[in-house]
């Protein structure tokens, strides 16, 4: 059975001269076949930009122009993400979450008698944030 629909396949390529060239060719008979179903009929595009077979709601393809590969031209207009999106590049190198402290408290192992540590849980959240404030004072700070 001969393929329903028009595909635009490139994973078996790289980046040679010889794979653009043959990426374009694809590119190109892709374009025409869409082109000639598109006239035919039958078929409309959502809102994603692809094609969908009107009578089964099957997805035929993205649109042409989705998939056209970039000109040289417009290759050489591509400019670095950090250069567009300085903001957002610094938010990225940065990492997530807040940023690190200038002090940051110290992680501990402590032993406490059983009755000690339910009072203290018992007081409900951020309960470990007050025992530092209650030991800073004790000890001077």
């Amino acid at each position: 059975m001969a393929r329903k629909w028009p595909e635009f396949v490139t994973k078996d390529l790289g980046d040679s001269p010889e794979d653009n060239a043959e990426m374009q060719r694809r590119w190109e008979q892709y374009d025409r076949d869409m082109r000639a179903l598109i006239a035919a009929g039958g078929v409309h595009q959502d809102e994603d930009g692809w094609w969908v077979d009107d009578a089964t709601g099957e997805l035929i393809g993205p649109d042409p122009e989705i998939e056209r590969p970039s000109t040289d031209e417009e290759l050489a207009q591509f400019r670095p993400f950090t250069e567009v999106f300085p903001d957002l590049a610094e938010s990225i190198r940065r990492g997530r979450g807040r940023p690190p402290l200038e002090s940051p408290k110290q992680q501990v192992t402590l032993r406490l008698d059983a009755d000690v540590l339910e009072r203290l849980r018992a007081s409900g959240k951020g309960w470990q944030g007050r025992v530092n404030d209650v030991l800073k004072k004790a000890v001077g700070l």
